[in-house]
């Protein structure tokens, strides 16, 4: 005797717990319910995404708040100064930023560059950890005659000198060319003040700029040609 049975379609759903039920469905609902499904997969959280992608203000560089506000959620709370400029060799805008860190004895500051890419801000070039502090010190942009682009200049001004002599740290942040250029100005018990620059500075215009800088603060100034470190 022959079977006169016919195999239904079925919707097998699994559960959160991991648990499958399988639902017969009369053949003619079949596509209504892939159709309900399909919806619910991909069409829904599809046209959810894309609401918020709308809904996202688009970056701009002279909305202040913004910039900081977003700078801030990559850099954190070691945030200590930013300044918007064309710090690369193409004519977009980007962000110099500088944190400091003064945790056990990694101490010191960084300067970073943040570019915008898709609407949102990423880090694209970190220095080294370099000797200094934001406090009480000077940064600017500057831009030089050769160069169609601004660099960061940075000059721990007094905060690490005393009564008895002390140290200042300059910087020149070339994030075009992804260069520090340094300079240690520093003075012992009383002695003359000597400066000493860094082997990269070979230009002579950034020569003659940390110079004369120092040269008006310390016109007796001498250059060093070995670095120091000194301890207080």
């Amino acid at each position: 005797m022959l079977s006169n049975n016919k195999s239904k379609p079925a919707i097998i759903l699994t559960s959160l717990l991991g648990r499958r039920t399988a639902f017969l469905i009369p053949g003619s609902r079949m596509l209504w319910w892939a159709g309900l499904i399909f919806i619910l997969i991909f069409v829904i959280p599809s046209c959810r995404n894309k609401e918020e992608k709308e809904q996202k203000p688009s970056f701009s560089f002279n909305d202040s708040s913004m910039v900081t506000k977003e700078t801030k959620k990559i850099l954190g709370d070691n945030l200590k100064f930013i300044l918007t400029g064309n710090f690369d060799k193409d004519s977009l805008q980007e962000i110099a930023a500088g944190i400091e860190l003064t945790e056990n004895n990694n101490w010191g500051i960084k300067f970073i560059l943040l570019e915008l890419a898709d609407n949102q801000l990423k880090k694209t070039f970190e220095s080294e950890l370099l000797d200094g502090s934001f406090k009480g010190c000077l940064v600017k942009k500057i831009k030089f005659p050769k160069m169609n682009y601004d660099l960061i200049y940075y000059n721990s001004q007094d905060y690490f000198w005393g009564s008895g002599g002390g140290e200042v740290f300059s910087y020149l942040i070339n994030f075009a060319e992804n260069k520090t250029y340094y300079t240690h100005l520093f003075s012992e018990s009383r002695k003359p003040a000597e400066l000493f620059l860094s082997k990269n500075i070979t230009d002579s215009e950034i020569r003659k700029f940390f110079i004369s800088n120092f040269k008006k603060d310390y016109p007796d100034l001498k250059l060093a040609s070995e670095d120091v470190s000194l301890e207080f």
